[in-house]
Parts: structure tokens; C-alpha cells; sequence
């Protein structure tokens, strides 16, 4: 970390840092990519959204990005929007999950792709928040009743892509289809920007 005050980076390490500190990392590259506009200009601000993401008061995306952490809702904006999802399984104690978006998610052309080509939905599988009851699922996998955020998810990543890791990212045209096989943790800035673009490439086929 030694180096790191005179300036060298830290993207190494800078996934097991806190993600609250008083040196926010976001706010620097909110700042380096004010260029492209993937910036809010609040936390209220759902620009580019249809409207506003459930648990919202829970859960935010780093570098200013958009999206919604409620798969439905966010495939019914995609269809509403003719754009195709990036959906990201991910977790609070998921450390590869903050090495991918602080090392990856950080390069601008990333931000780009995830800011005008996508619309995001972000699914956290170790949240304990009990759902209202109306919203509780029984597992087909298991077929024990699921009642939290996080039990939800994690049932819906194992029962329909049959994987129980994180992160987890999938490509899916707004009917839910998946575009290309989903990948798990990558960080190669390259890679990850081909595997957007495939994506896209796949959508504008289906959806030209």
C-alpha cells in the first residue's frame, strides 16, 4: 500500500478495501469518466431507467451507473427500452465480485458498454431481507419456501443457469434468453469488453 500514497495504483488490492471510506474510489473514476457520461447527478437521478428500482434504498452500483436489483422489473424495462440485460449475480461478501468492478467495471469502455447498451440488473444472493409473503417463492430445486432477497436469488441463479458461484455474469435478449454463455470472474479488461460486445452483437441479431 506504500506505493499507493505517491500516486502508484493499487488495483491489486483494491478489491478487499472497504467499500465505504473516506477515499472513495468511485468518486475519483466518476470524475476521470465525466466524458462519457455514465455520471448521476444524484441518488435519485434514474436516468435511463423507466422508472424507479425496487430497493433502491438498499443497493446501489458503483461509477454512477443505472439499474435495478428486481430481476422482473428490470426485464420488463428491457423490453420496453428494445435493449438487451447484463444481469450480475454478486454478493456483500463476495470479494471477486469488487475485484471485477473495481479492475474491470473501472475502464471507461466498460462503463460505456454497461451505461448505453444494457439495462443492468444486479441480484445479491447472501442479503437476509425478508420479503412480504406475497413475494415468497417455493424452490423447484429444493422445494423448500424461499423468503428473503437472497434465497430468492440464489434459487433463481441455481435453478436456472445451474450455478452457485459469484460473480456470475449473463447476456439475455429482454425476453430472458440467454445471448452467450455467462462467465464468472474475469479480469481481463479486454476479455470482459468482448464479451459485451458479443453480446450486443447477438441482441442486434435477434432485435435489429
Amino acid at each position: 500500500l506504500f506505493p499507493g500514497m505517491f500516486g502508484a495504483p493499487l488495483k491489486a488490492v483494491s478489491g478487499y478495501l472497504p467499500t465505504k471510506s473516506s477515499w472513495d474510489l468511485n468518486e475519483v473514476i466518476r470524475q476521470s469518466t465525466q466524458n462519457i457520461g455514465a455520471v448521476s447527478s444524484g441518488s435519485n437521478d434514474y436516468s435511463g431507467l423507466c422508472e424507479a428500482p425496487k430497493y433502491a434504498d438498499r443497493y446501489d452500483l458503483p461509477y454512477g451507473l443505472n439499474g435495478y436489483f428486481d430481476y422482473n422489473q428490470g426485464l420488463a424495462c428491457a423490453k420496453k427500452l428494445n435493449k438487451p440485460v447484463f444481469l450480475d449475480v454478486k454478493g456483500y461478501a463476495c470479494t471477486n465480485c469488487k475485484v471485477v468492478e473495481k479492475n474491470v467495471w473501472s475502464d471507461p469502455e466498460v462503463i460505456k458498454r454497461l451505461k448505453n447498451d444494457y439495462v443492468i440488473v444486479a441480484l445479491y444472493v447472501d442479503d437476509n431481507f425478508e420479503l412480504p409473503e406475497n413475494e415468497w417463492i417455493t424452490s423447484t430445486f429444493d422445494g423448500k419456501v424461499k423468503k428473503t432477497i437472497g434465497r430468492k436469488n440464489t434459487d433463481f441463479q441455481i435453478t436456472r443457469f445451474g450455478v452457485n458461484a459469484q460473480p456470475y455474469y449473463v447476456l439475455m435478449d429482454n425476453n430472458g434468453n440467454e445471448l452467450i454463455p455467462g462467465i464468472g470472474f474475469e479480469s481481463d479488461v479486454k476479455e470482459y469488453i468482448s464479451f459485451l460486445d458479443k453480446g450486443i452483437e447477438e441482441f442486434r441479431k435477434l432485435h435489429p
